[in-house]
């Protein structure tokens, strides 16, 4: 539930005083800011809970009124006034100003500093935004275990448990209607007659296909349309409405949602087809929730062990796709699940044998003709997220090395630099080397950076290796830490700076000049 004005004001050990009696209590605090200006618009957003010591309000009844006019206008969440300071008391101008405009004012007491109010507030909005996530992920469970259910008997079943979960997580309404905007199912029942007042929008919406989508949001209710299906046809909309605001966590339960509603209506696609889109939703579901055996027993994958299980990489010569009769014959081995990722790409997950080598379809895709290699993890858990985004990182780097089969237990020699993605060290590196990788000397600073650390810091063997005097080393060596602002004589510094120089040494120059600040 969102924090309330009225949630900061009940605080323990602030002090604060409700002082207006009309104005609601039930704004959201979205966060607090601070302001001695007589405008102090151009500093905040809407929700925001304001506070001052009112040393720019005035006393007067019409200084005080133009003053709450503008944080009205300004859609703050309240006003808190510190007391003691520019003014023993708030102003009564000030409260009766407030009072008319429905701005809920606190009394800040002398005691309290307004940094114990932030922190306050920023310890119960970070506490109501793990709650929301953790709820949005055991809504998500929800709705995987409701699209995994028994087959429907009835159209429209298969999709009834996750239009019923949605629909208890929005606190509101759900339907899965036709691509004309007839009911498939409600969430209350009631909620069918809704269906008659978005015809039009239906139809508005239906030549779009899947780009389709429209919010509407009232005083009392807050409503999205989301289009269902596959391959750029609109099959269905998903219609969601609630009486609060939906937030980033409630979209993501709702593409989930969508996600599975549209692998549904994807059934009268090919069989392959479709347990190939399923199977992708699941190597994402088990990056962000991980895999628990029931899941994978549902699905018919119950020779897959999610605590004896490999992240899989393949890669189709020259990009191509790779060749489905290869995916079918390791598909067959009843200890893998592989989806296409992307063009000429294909992941997923295959169980380990007993020997700790990989059933041979898989091991056989490696020499295959039309492949160009395969990249396998280190043996992870399949029910924790963490580990399974770390061995698709690794499947994925392995791929990346060469050609052949890659396996990264097999790589034990490899540099910590290895088990970073390329761009993201990249981007990295010229942000750390800041200016060094933009000014005209910069070049011949990293060059002597560069030799000084392959002499371990010494400054007579790095004058030898690039040909000048040791003074010019010394005076490079000075320069290049005034432009990074990091002492180099710090151990950590230098390990930074050598893996950064590394990475900026193979950077297209293009991405050199990126200065890191746009």
């Amino acid at each position: 539930m969102p924090l309330t004005v009225g949630q900061v004001a009940a605080l323990p050990d602030l002090g604060l005083l409700v002082v207006t009696t009309s104005p609601s209590l039930t704004r959201e605090v979205r966060w607090v800011a601070v302001s001695e200006h007589a405008d102090p618009t151009p500093w905040i957003e809407a929700g925001d809970l304001l506070l001052t010591t009112g040393m720019s309000v005035d006393k007067d009844a019409a200084g005080a009124r133009a003053y709450v006019e503008r944080l009205v206008a300004a859609d703050v969440a309240g006003l808190g006034f510190g007391v003691g300071f520019g003014h023993p008391v708030i102003p009564a101008a000030l409260i009766k100003a407030a009072e008319r405009s429905g701005l809920p004012v606190l009394e800040v007491p002398k005691p309290t500093p307004f940094v114990a109010v932030s922190k306050a507030v920023s310890r119960l909005l970070t506490a109501e935004e793990y709650a929301e996530s953790a709820a949005s992920f055991e809504c998500q469970r929800r709705l995987i275990r409701a699209a995994l259910a028994e087959p429907a008997s009835r159209p429209g079943d298969a999709t009834a448990g996750v239009v019923s979960v949605l629909a208890k997580h929005v606190e509101g309404f759900v339907l899965h209607l036709t691509s004309v905007g007839d009911v498939i199912t409600a969430r209350p029942a009631s909620a069918a007659a809704r269906s008659a007042e978005l015809g039009g929008e239906i139809d508005r919406l239906r030549p779009r296909g899947l780009l389709a989508s429209a919010s509407i949001a009232t005083t009392d209710e807050h409503l999205v349309i989301l289009p269902i299906g596959v391959k750029g046809t609109a099959q269905g909309f998903l219609v969601v409405g609630s009486p609060r605001p939906l937030r980033a966590a409630d979209q993501a339960v709702m593409n989930l949602a969508v996600s599975l509603m549209s692998w549904e209506a994807s059934r009268p696609l090919a069989v392959d087809e479709a347990m190939d889109a399923w199977r992708g939703l699941l190597t994402s579901v088990a990056t962000e929730h991980g895999l628990a055996a029931d899941l994978l027993n549902r699905l018919g994958l119950d020779g897959l062990n999610p605590g004896r299980a490999v992240a899989i990489t393949v890669r189709g010569q020259d990009g191509r796709p790779v060749p489905e009769v290869l995916l079918t014959d390791a598909h067959g081995s009843g200890s893998a699940v592989l989806a296409r990722r992307a063009t000429g790409e294909v992941a997923g997950f295959a169980q380990i044998e007993d020997d700790g080598a990989l059933p041979l379809a898989l091991r056989s895709l490696a020499t295959a003709v039309g492949i160009q290699s395969v990249g396998i993890s280190c043996v992870l858990d399949l029910t924790d997220p963490a580990n399974v985004r770390q061995a698709v990182e690794q499947a994925d780097h392995a791929v990346a090395l060469g050609t052949g089969l890659r396996s990264f237990d097999d790589e034990p020699a490899r540099g910590l630099a290895t088990l970073i993605d390329a761009a993201t060290t990249a981007a990295w590196a010229v942000g750390y080397l800041g200016d060094l990788t933009t000014t005209g000397e910069g070049p011949e600073l990293m060059d002597t950076l560069r030799a000084w650390l392959e002499q371990h810091g010494q400054v007579d063997a790095a004058a030898q290796r690039l040909g000048i005097h040791r003074h010019t080393v010394r005076h490079r060596l000075r320069r290049a830490e005034a432009v990074l602002g990091r002492p180099l004589d710090d151990p950590a510094v230098r390990a930074d700076l050598w893996f950064a120089l590394r990475a900026v040494a193979s950077t297209a120059p293009a991405v050199l000049a990126f200065d890191g600040r746009g």
